[in-house]
């Protein structure tokens, strides 16, 4: 699973038709019995960058990078990635989000 989008970097720099994949998302309980869905985000330059898999394709933005959300085990979905792809493309650095 991934998705392609414009990724907004800042200082209006943008990278067009970058390939957004989440290598690790998990949920994880607190000694205060909440939760939360945790995952991080890897971005590439293209779909092309992601197929070598090198480092210097990937690009760097931290409103992208990391994330962490209150999560609800009681809620339907249970899929940690799917809710991590779900979270990821209502992020506001994201635009002309596509399935890859």
């Amino acid at each position: 699973m991934a998705i392609q989008a414009t990724v907004d970097l800042g200082n209006g720099i943008s990278a067009s038709s970058a390939y957004l994949i989440v290598p690790a998302a998990y949920v994880k309980k607190y000694d205060d019995g909440t939760f939360s869905l945790i995952y991080d985000v890897l971005i590439y330059q293209n779909a092309e960058g992601r197929a070598t898999n090198l480092q210097a394709k990937q690009i760097t933005c931290k409103t992208v990078d990391h994330h962490k959300l209150t999560y609800d085990p009681t809620s339907g979905e249970q899929n940690a990635f799917k809710l991590a792809y779900a979270d990821l493309k209502t992020n506001g650095s994201l635009s002309s989000i596509s399935d890859a």
